[in-house]
């Protein structure tokens, strides 16, 4: 490619930012500092080395920029303007501890942003074009504006009139105010905002621990009247917009479509930079990632393969700069980045990139029937509609995930299971069975249901809050339900040890009451005594109160009036005497209701005595105390959804199902097998089919109960015998044959 020497402008409103790098000392270890008002072992706050000062996030652009050029073949004539008032930010960094690399010359990070009394985005200083910045800002092939007023500048028509045939790319700390540059430069702007711009748009933009919510609630956003970025005549956007979701999501909307990219295995860390310290030049560096890429390209060529390269360049650059931080070196600089990207013949756009990839989504086009969908992901609501919606909302043909020559070829229930089989296979012999799968983990639990994943990591964040809290005035109630064998205890031990790593040591004992074993309410007490011991021990215990909806004394439910003055007061009362409980996390499953729902609609009966019988029984008091609510699925394969004529959005059901199983029987085999045998086909085709008789329980004791014998292979002569596998499971035989014609008729040797 010629080398060619663009004029480029950035233009960015006047911002001084102080860097105050601090470091804690102590004063026995500096021995000459002045102790007055301190104790000799008090540790202190001392300033680390050189103050820095930066002209806002201007001079970060240029930064990156310099970066950038040094090993490139560009040579632009970069200028500079700055604009309005002088602001003053004021930074403070600190070293962290444990960083990625260990070196002492990186991992610092910013943990607190002083603003002036004043603050951002109030009246600015309008950008004026006179004799004294002429020369800059005409001729300019590209004009990069950095807005930290909150008030872009609003020169469009006399930029656009001394710049013909400009792009622009625009950041700033609002998405509002970009209409007239959107309107007049079209294609050939660029707008990149943050995640956090787009919650000042108070479009219900929660705390959802999800990508699909956050997607679908941006995406609304930014079709808002108050954005004014998108036509509803035309039903696109005017210009391009990139939205960070740092460190580990990227999204992109425009002309072009609309396509989304989060790093394998992570969910959105929302509120994390704030508790580790945040890196503030993550936004310049993706504004300087275009600026080249536009200076290379002559413009913008926002295709699917670009955004495919850049965003995943992207993604790997945040990554850095989140372990590793700022490096120090007599004052903070930032670190060396790749921001290059290389395609073939020179053009992003010149070839089709078929590499598959779970994590880089390309979203239907705006239409009546994602736009409903979007509606309900977006929704402020917790129900079946709204969990039907966030499981299709990211859907990839159910065809792309399996393998074999099936194009052409019709697509049924027997194919679906073929595909997870292979998965199946692929991991428990290789162990990267489910590598190209949109896998969300926390400890052994693993889903691909963001529907199953959201309540789990809500549960997660609410509890780790709990434990970290200084003082707490009652235990932490949390109701699971779900089928038996569904793996509610499972799901919170999980939780239980992530949360775990952040402690030397574990900080949980774990307890487990069956209620159907207790002969009467007095034995609640004598099961809270060892609870209240693990706490005096320095312990949060996780009581497990299983079937906490069975009969008692004739009533169901009848235990829970018993459980109400712990759950409200934090006290038990033996003989009338109250004994405070204190850090402690009751988990209540149900054994009779299946769901959160079944126990909502004892709120709503068809009678009034019914309603005044669950009130009776403290029905409603006992829900009120409940903090969060987990709803786990069961695995149980229902008989519509293995017929010929299921329908695309069941064989996604079926899929979800089996991938479920297929994730227990991997973990359950790597728990009591051999792990360097090979486990045949037909082996895990019955372990996958099976119709189990108490879900993920079945499974495990299968699995356990057969013969771990030390050969290079497994097969089904190692599962347990039918005379005793009946307790658990019944094989599906017939479905096993049939599987076994789809597998000669298409070929599929390497599935088998």
């Amino acid at each position: 490619m010629e080398q060619i020497s663009p004029k480029i402008l950035l233009l960015g409103s006047n911002v001084k930012i102080t860097n105050l790098p601090i470091k804690e000392v102590s004063l026995l270890e500096e021995g000459s500092l002045p102790a007055y008002g301190y104790n000799p072992g008090d540790d202190i706050d001392l300033l680390a080395g050189r103050v820095s000062i930066e002209n806002g996030r201007l001079e970060q652009c240029l930064t990156w920029l310099s970066i950038y050029l040094t090993g490139s073949e560009l040579t632009p004539r970069l200028h500079s303007v700055a604009y309005g008032s002088e602001k003053q930010v004021f930074q403070i960094f600190r070293k962290r501890k444990g960083t990625a690399v260990e070196k002492p010359d990186h991992g610092w990070f910013m943990v607190n942003q002083i603003l002036p009394s004043e603050g951002r985005g109030a009246e600015s200083e309008p950008l004026v074009i006179d004799n004294s910045n002429l020369e800059a800002v005409r001729d300019n092939s590209g004009i990069v504006i950095i807005d930290d007023s909150g008030v872009p500048p609003q020169v469009c028509d006399d930029l656009a009139d001394l710049n013909p045939g400009f792009w622009c790319i625009a950041m700033g700390i609002s998405v509002a105010h970009w209409q007239q540059w959107a309107a007049r430069l079209g294609n050939r702007f660029t707008l990149f905002c943050r995640l956090s711009d787009l919650e000042t748009t108070r479009m219900e933009m929660d705390s959802s621990v999800n990508w699909e919510t956050i997607v679908a609630m941006s995406l609304r956003a930014l079709r808002t009247p108050e954005v004014g970025l998108w036509d509803r005549e035309s039903n696109r956007f005017l210009c391009h917009i990139i939205v960070e979701m740092f460190p580990h999501g990227l999204l992109y909307v425009g002309p072009e479509g609309t396509f989304f990219r989060y790093r394998k295995n992570h969910l959105p860390e929302k509120s994390t930079p704030r508790h580790r310290g945040s890196v503030p030049c993550y936004d310049t560096m993706v504004t300087s990632m275009l600026t080249m890429d536009a200076m290379r390209f002559g413009g913008f060529e926002f295709c699917r393969n670009y955004i495919f390269d850049f965003s995943k360049q992207v993604l790997l650059n945040w990554h850095i700069l989140y372990e590793h931080g700022y490096y120090f070196n007599n004052g903070l600089e930032f670190p060396n980045l790749d921001l290059s990207a290389t395609f073939p013949n020179g053009s992003p756009c010149s070839f089709i990139n078929t590499t598959p990839d779970p994590s880089f989504i390309e979203l239907p086009a705006f239409s009546a029937d994602f736009d409903s969908t979007l509606d309900l992901v977006a929704s402020q609501v917790w129900n079946e509609d709204k969990k039907k919606a966030l499981r299709s909302f990211f859907r990839r043909p159910t065809r792309g995930n399996t393998p074999g020559p099936y194009d052409g070829l019709p697509f049924d229930y027997l194919d679906v299971i073929v595909s997870v089989l292979h998965h199946l296979k692929e991991e428990v012999n290789r162990g990267r069975g489910f590598a190209e799968l949109p896998i969300f983990q926390l400890g052994h639990l693993r889903t691909t249901d963001p529907a199953e994943i959201d309540p789990v990591i809500t549960l997660h964040n609410v509890m780790e809050s709990y434990v970290s809290k200084a003082h707490v005035l009652r235990p932490l109630c949390i109701g699971v339900f779900g089928p038996p064998g569904s793996g509610k205890s499972f799901a919170v031990k999980q939780v239980a040890n992530v949360i775990a790593r952040n402690f030397e040591g574990s900080p949980f004992d774990f307890f487990e009451f069956n209620l159907t074993q207790f002969a009467s309410p007095d034995e609640i007490n004598s099961a809270i005594d060892p609870v209240r011991a693990s706490v005096a021990q320095g312990k949060v215990p996780i009581a497990f109160w299983d079937e906490f909806d069975c009969r008692f004394d004739g009533q169901e439910f009848g235990y829970l009036r018993y459980f109400l003055p712990s759950m409200q007061d934090g006290v038990t009362y033996v003989h009338g005497i109250p004994y405070h409980i204190g850090r402690a996390i009751f988990v209540f499953a149900g054994g009779v209701k299946a769901s959160w729902a079944d126990m909502e609609a004892l709120l709503t009966p068809d009678s009034p005595e019914k309603l005044q019988r669950a009130k009776t029984l403290k029905i409603p008091d006992f829900m009120s105390r409940l903090r969060v609510v987990l709803d786990i699925d069961g695995i149980e394969i229902q008989e519509h959804l293995l017929r010929d004529s299921a329908s695309e959005e069941e064989l996604e059901e079926l899929r979800r199902i089996l991938l479920k199983r297929a994730f227990i029987i991997a973990h359950q085999m790597q728990t009591h097998w051999k792990s360097a045998a090979r486990k045949t086909s037909g082996l895990l085709l019955r372990l996958l089919l099976a119709d189990y008789k108490f879900g993920a329980r079945s499974i495990e004791a299968v699995i356990e109960a057969s013969r771990a014998a030390d050969r290079l292979v497994y097969g089904l002569p190692e599962l347990i015998a039918p005379s005793a596998a009946r307790i658990h499971a019944q094989w599906r035989v017939d479905l096993e044959r049939r599987i076994d014609q789809v597998r000669k008729q298409k070929g599929l040797r390497a599935v088998w």
